[in-house]
């Protein structure tokens, strides 16, 4: 194997590039390209690994670690806003507990912590009960706003279509109304000559 030229003295060092030239098929995406584009391959479905960790892409409601503290129906239904309401009016008191605990007997805090943590965890268990939901609620909402757009769009051309129709009417009318005057016009002015 040849032994790799070596520098000239004084000659500067060969210029590198800052960052690689773009893939090849960077030519598939200019404007006037004869093909199209491929399509993005399809999203991955079960199993699959992202930064070396296996993932899922099943939509999973993580369990609520610990006690619960909310009331469900003898059916399993929840009454949302009730007993986040008591959880709130808890973790208020909890926090006013263990305030007075850090204050009176400093040493018995982590008891009270957990007392915290546990309505805190119980509040956001319930949120995420509720986040299908309001997914769905946000989704109407969304249609709903796109339909009224499109409903008001559609009786604003309606309206100009109208406004468009009268003009072309009147001007129509209009149009008749001068043609026959001009006529007048020149028989009379036909007679005044023939005179």
């Amino acid at each position: 194997m040849a032994a790799p030229p070596q520098q000239q003295a004084g000659a500067p060092p060969p210029q590198q590039q800052l960052y690689p030239p773009p893939p090849p098929f960077f030519r598939l995406y200019r404007p006037g390209a004869e093909l199209a584009p491929p399509l993005p391959p399809p999203p991955p479905a079960g199993e699959y690994q992202s930064f070396g960790i296996a993932d899922s892409t099943e939509v999973v409601l993580p369990p609520l670690m610990g006690r619960q503290l909310y009331q469900a129906a003898a059916d399993g239904s929840i009454d949302f806003k009730a007993q986040l309401l008591a959880l709130h009016r808890e973790l208020v008191a909890n926090v006013l507990e263990l305030l007075t605990v850090l204050v009176d007997k400093p040493s018995l805090w982590a008891r009270q912590v957990e007392n915290v943590g546990a309505v805190l965890r119980n509040m956001q268990h319930l949120c995420n009960l509720l986040r299908p939901t309001q997914a769905r609620q946000t989704l109407l909402h969304t249609l709903q706003q796109e339909v009224a757009a499109r409903r008001a769009a559609s009786q604003e051309l309606r309206d100009k279509v109208a406004q468009a129709e009268a003009a072309l009417s009147g001007g129509a009318d209009q149009l008749v109304a001068a043609a026959a005057e001009l006529q007048r016009a020149a028989a009379a002015a036909g007679r005044v000559a023939a005179t």
